[in-house]
């Protein structure tokens, strides 16, 4: 396995993490510590209010 030290987690996103646990390059338990490092930041959420109503199309 590659060193975890030099693996960059800020451009990651999920379909990357699921490649990299398939392939054995990244473990469950390094996911599982770094994810336990993240702050919550779920108080800093903003509702975005949203108009779900569908409009009609135009004829023509």
């Amino acid at each position: 396995m590659k060193k975890l030290e030099a693996f960059n987690m800020d451009s990651v996103d999920k379909r990357i993490i699921e490649l990299k646990l398939k392939k054995g390059e990244m473990t469950d338990t390094f996911l599982a510590k770094y994810l336990a490092t993240l702050p919550d930041v779920a108080g800093e959420a903003e509702e975005i209010p949203m108009d779900l109503e569908r409009r009609k199309p135009a004829k023509g």
